[in-house]
């Protein structure tokens, strides 16, 4: 049988110690080790420049993050209705729009400014000092 192609692997593949390692039997590839743990595991950093022709990277299903992650650009984090969720602080440097309601369950902060008409249940005063201005009440 003839295979066309310039390059074939049919057992495993080691490159150097710890740099490529790939192995039929598992069907994994380790690069920075030569126990993947998954079918790509990657030790080490990984830069990402331009990958495809409209310079994207696409994460379908479950990606997990237990590490820093910088992301520069525009970002859509589930743009389909999906669920995204972060388990500690989320910190944002700029200004945050949200298109649909936002839910609260205990808000802290230094200024709250209010536009259009809002309603509020009860507000509690603990020190300091309250401005209210431009209220009217029919």
């Amino acid at each position: 049988m003839a295979v066309n192609k310039s390059f074939v692997v049919k057992n495993g593949i080691e490159v150097a110690t710890d740099l490529i390692y790939g192995t039929s039997d598992l069907k994994k590839v380790g690069i920075g080790s030569t126990i993947p743990g998954d079918t790509l595991d990657v030790r080490g950093g990984i830069a990402v420049t331009d990958i495809s022709a409209t310079g994207y990277i696409n994460v379908a299903g479950v990606a997990t993050f237990s590490n820093t992650v910088i992301i520069s650009g525009i970002t859509t984090l589930a743009s389909s209705g999906g669920i995204t969720t972060t388990g500690g602080d989320l910190y944002v440097g700029g200004d945050l729009y949200v298109s649909d309601d936002v839910v609260y369950d205990e808000v802290t902060g230094r200024n709250l400014n209010i536009t259009g008409v809002g309603t509020i249940a009860t507000v509690d005063i603990y020190a300091g000092d309250i401005e209210v201005s431009n209220v009217d009440t029919t």
